[in-house]
């Protein structure tokens, strides 16, 4: 997978080899939140997660309007679950809390707004799992005791490891607009849409899906 990126990237570096190429880097504060569902729980609720991400950017241009920009990205991905569960007549509560760490290479093709300094974007993005941890607490009643347990697993571990079992390869549709407020720097608003489900083979049909939206600030180098 980390072969196929970089030969991806060098790919499209040669593309423009002739052309005005534009470097740079960029950080971003990032919202992230997840569709998750297990058939084993109900009543499940979602919250957005903070993070960040930073990276470094190659920009192509294709016309006066048109480039193609892939980047290299650190990115925390991530969400927060409560949910319930009757098992054997027993009420459960769980609370928790994924916070993962990816490679993202998004490349997307973006187009300049007439003479404006607006502009709008979209294109693939491609993510690979670094590291991550899965914790929470899960809460259960017997005769009238309440019992509270914690568990902290390794999210990309398989679970013969303990570990969630997530899988690392994360893809995705990213969509963009911005705004650059001067030959140098630029400002934009992103929304990331994953479409694999990261979940375990083993988890009983469970869903988990990335969603991310994110505010970046670039600078041309």
């Amino acid at each position: 997978m980390k072969k196929l990126l970089f030969t991806a990237f060098i790919l499209l570096c040669s593309i423009g080899v002739k052309a005005q190429i534009n470097y740079g880097i960029q950080a971003s504060g990032v919202l992230s939140n997840a569709t998750f569902t297990d058939d084993d729980l109900d009543n499940t609720k979602k919250e957005f997660r903070p993070g960040f991400a930073a990276g470094i950017f190659v920009e192509f241009p294709i016309s006066d309007n048109f480039s193609v920009i892939p980047s290299v990205n650190f990115m925390q991905k991530g969400v927060k679950v409560t949910s319930e569960a009757t098992i054997a007549g027993e009420d459960f509560n769980q609370e928790m809390k994924a916070n993962l760490n990816y490679i993202e290479v998004p490349v997307i093709v973006v187009y300049t707004i007439g003479k404006s300094n607006f502009y709008i974007g979209a294109g693939p993005s491609f993510g690979y799992g670094l590291s991550g941890k899965l914790k929470g607490t899960f809460e259960f009643e017997e005769e009238g005791v309440l019992y509270s347990e914690s568990f902290n697993m390794d999210a990309f571990k398989s679970e013969d490891e303990n570990g969630a079992g997530l899988k690392r390869f994360d893809f995705g549709i990213t969509g963009m607009a911005g705004y650059k407020i001067s030959s140098n720097f630029s400002i934009a608003a992103s929304y990331l849409h994953g479409l694999s489900n990261i979940a375990s083979d083993d988890a009983n049909d469970a869903k988990f899906s990335n969603r991310n939206i994110l505010i970046s600030l670039a600078y041309k180098i």
